[in-house]
């Protein structure tokens, strides 16, 4: 019997809003994205368990019986979170330029608290890759300066507690992982591990991009995506 196709909803990284996935949306016109509270207004949360139990509830309210999650960095900690608990709604999962475990050098978490501003510029020279075009760069150092810095800094807390590095190994949802080979943040080795330890999972090492991959490399993060939807679809249709 067939099922319907999932629904794919995107979750933001640190200090980042719904716009992080504009490339993507315009791919994948149904899709959802997700901005989290304090992103840009509001209050923020400082673990990974507060926006864990936000998406939660955000889906939970919208009654989606089939969803494919994708969390980028902070987000893919998210979904990690929620493939954890296992809701019924949740069919695959896509984890982008993410690890079981985050730290987070004191550089950016003092630097934050002392000088928003320069801090700010000093995470989007670690974000991208030496090849990627100063006006993406400014773009999204605009868009993360619009993120009031006590959200900034919860976010980048949340990261630094989070760790499932031995807990992944109960995942058993369908898993797409993508990072960059350029990536300083969030190194390839910490996909890799997240290979290794999800049974069945697929990795894809985007060439030349780094920790923005999404907006970086789009065309390839979105043919990853695409040809995991397409072969998540037909293992549910097969049942």
């Amino acid at each position: 019997m067939k099922t319907s196709v999932p629904k794919l909803v995107f979750v933001h990284g640190a200090g980042e809003s719904h716009k992080v996935w504009s490339y993507q949306r315009n791919r994948f016109t149904d899709a959802l994205a997700i901005d989290l509270p304090g992103h840009p207004d509001g209050e923020g949360e400082n673990t990974i368990e507060g926006y864990s139990a936000f998406v939660d509830e955000f889906l939970t309210q919208r009654d989606l019986s089939s969803v494919v999650l994708a969390g980028h960095s902070m987000g893919g900690a998210i979904t990690l979170k929620l493939a954890l608990k296992a809701p019924s709604y949740l069919k695959g999962i896509v984890l982008v330029a993410t690890g079981a475990k985050l730290r987070v050098t004191s550089l950016i978490l003092e630097g934050i608290k002392a000088d928003f501003v320069n801090t700010t510029k000093l995470i989007m020279d670690y974000a991208f890759s030496p090849e990627a075009p100063d006006w993406l760069k400014e773009r999204s150092l605009g868009e993360l300066q619009q993120t009031r810095p006590e959200v900034v800094l919860g976010d980048f807390e949340a990261c630094d507690k989070f760790d499932t590095m031995n807990d992944i190994q109960r995942i058993e949802i369908p898993s797409l992982i993508v990072c960059g080979s350029e990536d300083m943040l969030t190194p390839v080795k910490y996909s890799e591990y997240l290979g290794k330890n999800i049974l069945g999972s697929r990795l894809v090492v985007i060439q030349g991009a780094g920790h923005m991959v999404m907006i970086e490399k789009p065309d390839q993060v979105n043919t990853a995506i695409e040809e995991f939807l397409k072969d998540l679809t037909r293992s549910t249709e097969a049942i």
